[in-house]
C-alpha cells in the first residue's frame, strides 16, 4: 500500500493492507502525525516503511525503485494505476500552482506544461 496522504489515511490504510503486507509512506499532505491502532499493524503482520524523496540516500532509491519493478510498472504501463490530474497550468504560472499545492485546495496532481514553440 502506497500512502500519500499520512495523518489518520495512513491510520487507515494498516487494515486495507494484505497480511504480511507493506505500507510505504511517500507523502504527508494531511500532516506528519497520526493516531494508529496497533492491532491493525500487529496482528496482520504489517511491514510499514518511511520514504522522504528530497531526503533519501541514492541506496534507498535504488532498492525502493526495484520493488516497483515487477507489479507497480507494468501496472501503471497497463494502465491500471494513473495518476490524478487536478490541474494543468503552463509551467510561467509555476508560483501559483506551488501556492495552491501549500493551500491544501489541490486535488490531484498539478502539471506543468510547456507552450509549444
Amino acid at each position: 500500500m502506497l500512502d500519500n496522504i499520512a495523518g489518520q489515511t495512513f491510520a487507515q490504510c494498516l487494515p486495507a493492507t494484505a497480511e504480511d503486507g507493506h505500507v510505504v509512506n511517500i507523502g504527508r499532505l494531511d500532516g506528519a502525525e497520526s493516531t494508529i491502532n496497533l492491532d491493525h499493524l500487529s496482528y496482520r503482520h504489517l511491514n510499514v516503511h518511511g520514504v522522504s524523496f528530497g531526503f533519501t540516500r541514492d541506496w534507498e532509491m535504488a532498492d525502493i525503485i526495484a520493488g516497483l519493478l515487477p507489479d507497480v510498472i507494468p501496472a501503471v504501463a497497463r494502465g491500471e494505476i494513473r495518476p490524478v490530474i487536478g490541474r494543468a497550468a503552463d509551467i510561467t504560472d509555476f508560483q501559483q500552482a506551488a501556492g495552491r499545492l501549500r493551500s491544501g485546495e489541490a486535488v490531484g496532481k498539478i502539471v506543468l506544461t510547456l507552450a509549444s514553440a
